[in-house]
């Protein structure tokens, strides 16, 4: 089983250094360029994929509907627990308009294994629970010689390939690029998950 995990493309929240969570924020037309050079890259290596999930987010939501348009993809599956972090109270705010203590509070919910919750939003075993048990449930669902797509946000990546599979250190040199493969595979049940690239850049 084969995943290529990828976050979405440039967003008008990315730009602007809004915190998105689970806010609609579409992309940029360098998001969405983004997203067709990715998905001419997926058709120029040959690269099909048996089945496509994504975040129903517009910013995660358009970006794979234009990598799918690239391949001839058709049957994209939405699912909700792949969804980012969800903000709360600072949903909509500017990243440079908090003060040094609510940046890092909202950082401790993003990167600590605690149960500390953003006020009208979630924690990070909330959002772990939701992403484990969608990632288990796609394993489930598909056979073990499957190549499988994941279209989500930098939240839902990080939560996969660390909370949930351990693959990368808690404390990230760099964070996951706009429309940047990371694929993880195995050759059967049996055996461990491996990560193989991360951010376009072979393991």
């Amino acid at each position: 089983m084969k995943f290529y995990l990828v976050r979405h493309g440039q967003s008008e929240a990315n730009l602007h250094r809004i915190i998105a969570g689970h806010g609609d924020y579409p992309l940029t037309d360098l998001g969405k360029e983004q997203a067709k050079s990715l998905g001419q890259e997926f058709l120029n290596k040959g690269i099909k994929f048996d089945v496509v999930y994504a975040s129903d987010i517009v910013r995660a939501a358009e970006t794979v509907k234009i990598i799918c348009s690239e391949i001839g993809f058709k049957n994209i599956v939405f699912d909700k627990r792949l969804r980012e972090g969800d903000a709360g109270v600072f949903e909509g705010k500017y990243s440079d308009d908090l003060t040094e203590e609510e940046s890092e509070f909202l950082d401790s919910t993003i990167r600590d294994a605690k149960e500390v919750k953003v006020p009208d939003g979630e924690s990070n075993i909330d959002m772990t629970k939701r992403m484990k048990e969608a990632f288990l449930e796609i394993i489930e669902n598909n056979q073990e010689n499957s190549i499988i797509l994941i279209v989500g946000h930098g939240g839902t990546l990080y939560h996969i390939l660390i909370r949930v599979l351990n693959l990368l250190p808690e404390k990230l040199e760099e964070w996951f690029g706009s429309c940047m493969l990371n694929i993880i595979e195995r050759e059967s049940a049996e055996d461990t998950w491996k990560i193989t690239m991360f951010n376009n850049k072979k393991i």
